[in-house]
């Protein structure tokens, strides 16, 4: 079931005016950097999504001062699981509901809290080929160096934002003339795999929206719900859920 929210992430480069405050050298400079940012957008189709999404990366930030221009090199776009996955059962997205949900559990909980369990390594705690039967069974197979980190409390529930990983791409040696050519399209607009990589950006095949006790269970119920389709072995990464922009319906 598809749902009217997209998961994106934009490629931009920044250039932006630097005061000199040293007192020597040019009075201005100019900074370039290059950096990703993702967001969830509602919007009606993907293309509406990418245009609203490039139009907030190039907005002037109210009181900002100093002149900036932005450049939209790629915005990725990945679908949103249409529903809402939960230990009582998969629901239909209501995302103003998700969102007061979420708004409310970051302001409940501490900054230095780990119980929400982002740390763990999914893949191997919750593999796709030994499935627990149960959140009861789960909790009892996870190691107890990770179970004695996490919240078991079903009464407690975090919003997580579950990414599918594609698979591993296989290395690329480069030839010299690659290598050439690369270093003299350092600046050009279209970002290639290794920038992605150094970005820190993920670009997942689709995205879910999880809510559970933990991480760890966040991942089980992904994984028994992906457990008939293409993304049943794919690596998951799961985070807190990102911002949003756009008009939920």
């Amino acid at each position: 079931m598809a749902s009217n929210a997209y998961y994106l992430t934009g490629i931009y480069r920044l250039a932006q005016v630097q005061k000199n405050t040293r007192g020597c050298g040019p009075g201005e400079t100019i900074q370039i950097l290059d950096d990703s940012t993702s967001v969830i957008a509602f919007s009606p189709s993907p293309d509406d999504a990418r245009s609203l999404v490039a139009s907030e990366l190039c907005k002037q930030p109210e009181g900002e001062e100093l002149q900036r221009e932005v450049t939209v090199r790629k915005i990725f776009v990945a679908p949103i699981v249409g529903q809402l996955l939960t230990e009582s059962g998969n629901l239909p997205l209501n995302w103003k509901n998700i969102l007061e949900k979420s708004r409310a559990a970051v302001e409940a909980t501490p900054m230095d809290d780990f119980e929400q369990g982002y740390w763990v390594d999914f893949d191997s705690v919750v593999p796709s080929d030994k499935m627990s039967f149960s959140v009861s069974t789960l909790e009892s197979s996870v190691p107890e160096d990770v179970r004695t980190g996490l919240n078991w409390l079903g009464e407690k529930q975090f919003s997580f934002l579950l990414q599918v990983l594609p698979p591993p791409a296989p290395p690329v040696f480069p030839s010299y003339e690659q290598e050439i050519e690369g270093a003299e399209n350092e600046l050009s607009i279209e970002p290639g795999p290794t920038e992605i990589d150094e970005m820190g950006a993920v670009l997942p095949e689709t995205v879910a929206v999880v809510q559970a006790r933990n991480s760890v269970a966040a991942a089980w119920l992904w994984r028994k719900y992906a457990a008939n389709t293409q993304w049943k072995n794919n690596a998951i990464r799961i985070t807190p859920l990102c911002g949003t922009i756009g008009e939920s319906v």
